[in-house]
């Protein structure tokens, strides 16, 4: 808290620059749609478990849905920046009322496995999404409007695993997990009835000939970058890839860890998950802040390595206490690494191809998750359940050694 009445006025007016109009509009709706939407994705690994699945159809469903997401990321660029945000968002949003709904009504993984697969075309707006955001920012205040966006949007999220494990404590697995998703159809429906009501369209000039992917020129100039790829891109990749496979490796199986090992209750996950999402909240500006003062480089190297022996203390707890220490440690340490990370990529990418070049580190990241998915589930089933853990830090220090030994920051920014 700040000592001078002056001083908190003027920060109480530099946030309400940032919130209104879509800005807005987005920060609620995805609050609202968020909130029920994490009561479900923090318990789908067990549901999915219980309907019949198994930790190694887990990962290939997680890998199945990342790669679809990769060509409706690639897709959902154009139609933002040829045909407009506003549609397809308010497309998207009331489609997205139809995955939980079913959800509550199934019970083969099978069957979930393809609504899953049905469910991620809905991230054919995210492009869209955050293409108006950036149009509805102010240049000079970029940075920290989008970031205080995505800290208001979130903070809701931090109890809504608490709620999903309360019903499932109370209720079971079945019950509870049923009443997430009819409560996740309400919120997604109210979200969709904000963002049709209220959202403005940002792209006012469109392109004078619409975009013909047919035409074997277009797909030379989408996909044509290696010639023009800075070096430091090149390099950029290789740690970024190599720490989505890590997290895809393990994502999914920290709570079937702690249910199957640790012995840990569905409330008590439900805390330490929004824990850790109130705690991600509270470092992500810091750790912006960070990256620009000491070196991106530096503080993506630190994060890397220190995060790294993180799972291997989670496989060693035993107790609610020691897996809760963990986890808030594995956001201490690794919240840093994405922020510095995003600020070096826009260091080194000319602006003449910076929309390509998101989408391309996009892709690698769906990739390298999928195939990180899929071998922790089957290094969890078939090996031992502690062994994605090791495989992450093993992953993370190969990472972290291509940052210290071969990644360069520029001595020139790029505008």
């Amino acid at each position: 808290m700040k000592e001078t009445v002056s001083v908190e006025n003027e920060q109480s007016s530099s946030v309400s620059g940032f919130f209104h109009g879509n800005l807005a509009v987005i920060a609620v709706s995805n609050a609202v749609k968020g909130f029920g939407g994490q009561i479900i994705s923090t318990y789908l690994p067990i549901y999915f478990l219980f309907i019949g699945g198994n930790p190694l159809t887990l990962g290939l469903m997680t890998s199945i849905t990342s790669v679809i997401q990769c060509i409706m990321l690639f897709l959902g660029g154009f139609i933002a920046d040829y045909y407009g945000r506003r549609k397809i968002i308010v497309f998207i949003a009331f489609y997205s009322i139809i995955s939980p709904l079913l959800y509550a009504f199934t019970q083969d993984w099978r069957i979930f496995v393809a609504l899953s697969m049905a469910g991620v075309l809905g991230t054919l707006s995210d492009p869209a999404s955050q293409a108006i955001v950036t149009d509805s920012v102010p240049p000079e205040k970029r940075t920290t409007g989008i970031a205080s966006l995505q800290v208001v949007s979130s903070l809701p999220l931090t109890i809504a695993p608490m709620i999903g494990g309360w019903l499932i404590q109370n209720q079971g697995l079945l019950d509870g997990f049923r009443l997430a998703c009819m409560y996740a159809v309400a919120t997604t429906f109210t979200s969709a009835l904000m963002v049709f009501l209220f959202l403005k369209e940002t792209l006012q000039c469109r392109p004078v000939a619409e975009f013909d992917i047919s035409k074997s020129g277009n797909l030379r100039n989408l996909f044509g970058l290696s010639c023009s790829l800075p070096n430091g891109l090149r390099t950029l990749m290789i740690p970024y890839a190599l720490v989505a496979f890590a997290n895809g490796a393990v994502g999914q199986y920290y709570i079937l860890y702690a249910y199957d090992v640790i012995g840990i209750t569905s409330v008590e996950w439900g805390i330490i998950v929004s824990l850790q999402l109130l705690l991600a909240n509270i470092l992500k500006i810091p750790g912006g802040w960070l990256s620009d003062k000491f070196g991106k480089k530096r503080i993506m190297a630190i994060s890397v390595l220190t995060c790294a022996p993180c799972t291997i203390l989670f496989t060693l707890s035993r107790s609610f206490f020691q897996a809760l220490t963990v986890a808030l440690l594995l956001i201490v340490t690794g919240i840093y690494y994405l922020p510095a990370h995003m600020a070096l990529q826009s260091d080194i990418t000319p602006r003449r191809l910076r929309g390509r070049i998101t989408a391309l580190f996009g892709i690698i990241s769906a990739l390298s998750a999928a195939s990180g998915s899929l071998t922790g589930g089957f290094l969890f089933q078939s090996v031992n359940p502690v062994t994605p853990f090791y495989l992450f830090t093993a992953t993370e220090i190969m990472a972290a050694f291509f940052i210290i030994s071969v990644l360069r920051e520029p001595t020139k920014k790029e505008a």
